[in-house]
């Protein structure tokens, strides 16, 4: 009997992803950590300086507007000097941002340093973006892209907690000073080892060549299989059929040179063409980039809404905190499981489900009279949410692949334009909404939205991505 002698599918998975720890999630988790703590610590800074609560938050906001006003220029220097110059570019210009913030004599200087942090987070998030499309294998990808929205996450998840006993000792100024350690480490980290696009190129070309291996033996032994039995493998098809039915067309044959989505050199080598990226993938941005931006939205739009409503039944503020950070955890607990049902199931499967359970979620907000329901509704939101870590990422890598092969960042940066500006607006929706309809109104809207999204996803998700 013809054995199999290659390592399990599971294993060889947990060995490739071991190999993006480094040059890729690693520096994530610092960058993100570095930004988690000084996020609370930006309004602090300028009431400090003497704003009224309006300007505080502006300049709060400054923030994600510097994200979006990053985003294209980003694509273009990925594209011109690389991912790793990029990541090294966006470190340095946060330091140089975070110690301007330190040291702000004035509201304008505060602002141009928050706006200046915004730009560098784009450059850094795009940069990680490109090189994991650039490098992942195709049925690796949305683990990978689901890894590092977890990666990101996490770094959120603790840096506010690594900068509470900071404020306590010496002040919420000195918060600045975490980024700048977190980015100076992430430039340590990037000059130390190995070249990354080498390394993962290797990884990548040894993947390939297990997977075209076990396919070659597979499918030997579906051959013999029916010769012997040739009703029992109509009635029970093999695995290599299943996984063929299930993954992206790419994955489900052995990788080759003219497979859509595989790209075996370095983003930084290819030619980008002329003009806006916007304007050239200007439909399939205006379908699935909508789609995508509301998305971002209403995950921006949880994180104001539900603290809202938890005041508005006069629920306590230690409670609130505790039930989001509840919240937050079982989040931060299933992004693994987004990328596994991405790869084995298609982008589909997690799209679609996340926009109806978080529009749900909002729908029931003005149903949540009580203290129990408020906890049931932040738990199906965080649910859903949870089940799209890396979702918009694993679109976006995947449609760059397909559309753009020879001009990914710029892609990813007009991508990224779309899905940023939907994190921007959905703060500065809840609020319109408010104001204009009152808060019980402005959950549904927003979960109507959400409904929409699921629609678009379901509507223009390529067959090929399933």
């Amino acid at each position: 009997m013809t054995q199999m002698t290659s390592s399990p599918p599971e294993a060889q998975e947990t060995d490739f992803l071991r190999h993006l720890f480094i040059p890729v999630y690693l520096p994530a988790i610092l960058f993100a950590t570095g930004e988690g703590a000084l996020i609370p610590v930006v309004p602090l800074t300028a009431r400090a300086l003497g704003a009224n609560m309006a300007t505080a938050g502006i300049i709060s906001g400054l923030l994600m507007i510097g994200v979006v006003i990053g985003d294209l220029p980003s694509g273009f220097v990925v594209a011109k000097w690389g991912e790793t110059f990029a990541m090294r570019l966006a470190a340095t210009i946060a330091i140089i941002s975070a110690i301007v913030c330190r040291y702000a004599p004035n509201l304008p200087m505060l602002a141009a340093g928050v706006l200046m942090i915004g730009i560098a987070s784009a450059t850094f998030n795009l940069a990680r973006h490109a090189f994991l499309t650039a490098w992942t294998p195709s049925w690796y990808r949305a683990r990978a892209m689901s890894m590092l929205g977890g990666t990101s996450r996490i770094g959120y998840f603790i840096g506010p907690f690594i900068a509470s006993p900071v404020i306590a000792l010496t002040g919420s100024h000195s918060v600045y000073w975490i980024h700048v350690v977190a980015c100076v480490a992430v430039l340590v980290a990037l000059k130390v080892m190995p070249d990354p696009e080498q390394v993962l190129s290797r990884n990548r070309a040894k993947a390939e060549s297990r997977r075209s291996r076990t396919h070659t033996v597979q499918a030997k032994l579906d051959a013999t299989t029916a010769v012997i039995s040739p009703t029992a493998t109509a009635a029970n098809p093999s695995p290599s059929g299943r996984v063929a039915q299930d993954l992206p067309s790419s994955a489900a044959t052995a990788p080759t040179a003219t497979t859509a989505d595989a790209t075996t050199a370095p983003i930084a080598t290819t030619e980008p063409r002329r003009g806006s990226p916007i304007a050239r993938y200007f439909t399939v941005l205006i379908r699935l980039g909508s789609a995508a931006g509301i998305l971002q939205m209403m995950r921006a739009s949880r994180q104001v809404i539900l603290p809202l409503w938890g005041v508005h039944l006069g629920i306590s503020s230690p409670h609130i905190a505790l039930i989001m950070g509840i919240a937050g955890a079982v989040d931060l607990s299933l992004f693994y499981t987004s990328g596994q049902v991405m790869d084995r199931f298609g982008r589909r499967w997690a799209a679609v489900p996340v926009l109806l359970g978080i529009g749900l979620g909002h729908l029931l907000i003005p149903l949540a009279t009580a203290e129990w329901g408020y906890i049931a509704v932040a738990i199906v939101i965080s649910l859903a949410n949870g089940l799209g870590s890396g979702i918009v990422m694993t679109l976006g890598a995947d449609l760059a692949s397909r559309y753009a092969p020879k001009d990914m960042p710029g892609f990813l940066g007009a991508w990224r334009t779309f899905t940023d500006s939907g994190s921007a607006l959905g703060p500065l929706s809840i609020s319109a909404m408010t104001a204009l309809t009152g808060l019980p109104a402005a959950a549904v809207l927003i979960g109507c939205c959400g409904l929409v999204g699921a629609f678009l996803m379901q509507r223009y998700i390529p067959r090929i991505l399933g």
